[in-house]
C-alpha cells in the first residue's frame, strides 16, 4: 500500500475549503447549528493560549457541545466536540487503514526489536485551515470559539490521523493512531529504522514522547504497546494482556457489579468490551461465552432502539452470563502468555457440508480419500436452520476426523461458517454452542483451524448428503480435483 497516496485521500479535509464542502451531503454545509457547552467557558484562556481554538468573530457555521475526559495519565483532560451535527451532515469517511488487532500482533511477533513512542497531544499537531475552522465551533456563553486543530469526536479524524501515522512507518514498523511501533529483526535494523524515523517525524514536525518511563528512542524486545504485552526475546515470540489493564479490569467496580447480578448498562458495557478486547488478545474464541453474548446482542438490542440510550438502568444479569463472564475473569487473572508463529500444516484437508437432509464430512490428503463420515439430521437438528446445519456438519469433521496436530485447513462452502470459525463466534447461540466443542476440541487435540470457502460446485463432501439412500465414500480411490481453487475470505 502506497501510505502517502492513501494519505493525499483526506489529507485536503484539512487545508481545501472546496475538497472539505465536497464531504458535505447535498445541502447540509450551510450548517446552522448551535448547541451551547455545559461549563466550558473556564476552559477558554486555556484554549486560546495553547493555540487550540480562537474566538469567533462571527457566527459559526456549526458551534457544537463541548466537553473534556481526563487522559490515562490522571494529570490532563482531552477535549471532545459533541460533532454529531457535523457527522450527520457529511459523508462517511473512507477507511481509516487502522491493522486489525491479529494482524498487528502477527506483525510485531515478526521482530526481535521495536521502539515504542507516542505522538504527543497528536490531534493537535494537525492544523485545520481558518476558512475550515468556522465548521469547528465550540458553542459558549457570551463568545463561541473555533477549534484551529483536528476535532476529536469529528468522524474523520481518526482516519487522518492513522493515515498520517501510517506515512511516518511506512515500511519501518506499525501505528495505532498516535502510538507508533518502529521494529526490526536484529538490533541494527531496529536502530537503522529508527534513525529514519526520528528524520520522518522532524521533517514533519511531529513531536512524540516515550511510553511510560522509557527512554525516548530506546529499542526494546519487551514492552507494552496498545494494551498488549510483547516478550520478542524469548525463543519463541510471544504476548499476553497489559498486566497493569488486566488487574484492574478483573477487580474494578463494574466487575463486581456485573457479577453480583444487578449492574448499570453502563457498568455491562464496559465490562462486556473489556472481555472482548481480552478475549482478542489471549486468542481465547468468544464462542465459549455464547449466553454472556446472547444476553450482551440483547441489551444492545434494546438500548439502540429506545429514544435515547438509559445508560444508568439497572439490569439483571442472567446466572449463566455471570458463570461465563467468571470464567473469563479467571483466564484474565492468570493473564497466560500466548506464542506466536503458524504451526505446520497437518497435510490433509477437511470438506464438509450439509444438505436440508444430510451432513457428510471426508479427509483427504493430495486428493486421495482419507476417511469420512455421513449421516441424516434427527430430531431438533433437522428443522434447524441451514447455516446451523452446515456448522454442526463441520463440527462432526473435526470431532470424528481431525486428530494430527497443526494448521488443519478446512473447506466449506457456506460464508456464514467459514466466517464464525475464523472469527471464533457467531451470532447465534446455538450456533457458538456447536462451534465451542469443535474448538475445545480442537485445542486439546493441538489444532488450528484454518476455514477457507469453496463454491458450492466445488465442495467435494456435497454429493455424499444427496439421495434418499445418501452415496457411500470411495475406498482408497482417486477424489475428483475441483477446478475451483479455494480462497480465504479473512
Amino acid at each position: 500500500m502506497d501510505g502517502v497516496g492513501r494519505f493525499r485521500e483526506v489529507l485536503p479535509m484539512l487545508m481545501d475549503p472546496v475538497a472539505f464542502a465536497e464531504a458535505f451531503v447535498s445541502g447540509d454545509a450551510a450548517g446552522g447549528c448551535r448547541v451551547p457547552s455545559r461549563g466550558m467557558e473556564r476552559h477558554r484562556a486555556t484554549l486560546r493560549s495553547c493555540g487550540v481554538a480562537s474566538d469567533a468573530r462571527s457566527r459559526p457555521a456549526f458551534a457544537m457541545k463541548a466537553f473534556t475526559t481526563p487522559k490515562k495519565d490522571g494529570r490532563t483532560a482531552r477535549l471532545v466536540l459533541d460533532a454529531r451535527p457535523l457527522n450527520d451532515a457529511m459523508r462517511r469517511p473512507p477507511s481509516m487503514d487502522l491493522p486489525r488487532l491479529r494482524d498487528f500482533i502477527a506483525e510485531v511477533e515478526r521482530h526481535r526489536f521495536a521502539m515504542q513512542c507516542d505522538g504527543v497531544s497528536y490531534f493537535y499537531q494537525f492544523p485545520v485551515d481558518a476558512s475550515i475552522s468556522r465548521y469547528f465551533g465550540i458553542g459558549m456563553k457570551g463568545c463561541d470559539m473555533l477549534l484551529n486543530v483536528l476535532c476529536m469526536g469529528w468522524s474523520w479524524a481518526p482516519c487522518i490521523a492513522q493515515r498520517a501515522s501510517n506515512v511516518l512507518v511506512r515500511d519501518l514498523g506499525l501505528a495505532w493512531v498516535d502510538n507508533f511501533l518502529v521494529l526490526g529483526g536484529t538490533l541494527d535494523e531496529a536502530e537503522r529504522n529508527v534513525a529514519v524515523f526520528r528524520k520522518r517525524a522532524q521533517a514533519a514536525r511531529v513531536e512524540v514522547r516515550a511510553e511510560g518511563d522509557d527512554a525516548l528512542w530506546q529499542v526494546r524486545s519487551r514492552f507494552v504497546c496498545v494494551g498488549v504485552e510483547f516478550d520478542l526475546a524469548a525463543e519463541t515470540q510471544r504476548h499476553r494482556l497489559d498486566p497493569a489493564w488486566a488487574e484492574r479490569w478483573v477487580d474494578g467496580s463494574g466487575m463486581t457489579a456485573v457479577l453480583s447480578g444487578r449492574a448499570t448498562a453502563r457498568q455491562f458495557a464496559e465490562v462486556f468490551g473489556g472481555a472482548v478486547w481480552a478475549t482478542d488478545i489471549l486468542a481465547v474464541p468468544r464462542c465459549h461465552f455464547a449466553a454472556l453474548l446472547s444476553f450482551a446482542g440483547r441489551l444492545g438490542g434494546r438500548m439502540v432502539g429506545a429514544a435515547a440510550p438509559v445508560w444508568d438502568e439497572v439490569v439483571d444479569v442472567p446466572p449463566s452470563a455471570r458463570r461465563e463472564l467468571g470464567a473469563l475473569r479467571k483466564i484474565v487473572r492468570e493473564n497466560p502468555w500466548v506464542v506466536g508463529g503458524v504451526p505446520e500444516d497437518t497435510g490433509s484437508v477437511l470438506w464438509t457440508d450439509a444438505s436440508s437432509r444430510a451432513w457428510a464430512a471426508l479427509l483427504e490428503a493430495e486428493g486421495r480419500f482419507v476417511d469420512g463420515r455421513q449421516g441424516v439430521f434427527a430430531g431438533p437438528d433437522a428443522d434447524a436452520h441451514i447455516n446451523l446445519k452446515e456448522m454442526l456438519a463441520f463440527a462432526e469433521g473435526v470431532v470424528r476426523l481431525c486428530w494430527a496436530p497443526g494448521a488443519q485447513r478446512c473447506r466449506i462452502d457456506n460464508a456464514a461458517v467459514v466466517g464464525a470459525v475464523a472469527k471464533g463466534s457467531s451470532s447465534s447461540y446455538a450456533a457458538n454452542r456447536v462451534l465451542s466443542r469443535s474448538l475445545r476440541v480442537a485445542g486439546r487435540r493441538g489444532i488450528v483451524l484454518r476455514p477457507d470457502w469453496v463454491p458450492s460446485g466445488g465442495q467435494l463432501a456435497d454429493p455424499y448428503t444427496r439421495g434418499t439412500s445418501l452415496p457411500r465414500f470411495p475406498a482408497q480411490l482417486p477424489l475428483p480435483r475441483s477446478r475451483t481453487t479455494p480462497f480465504d475470505l479473512f
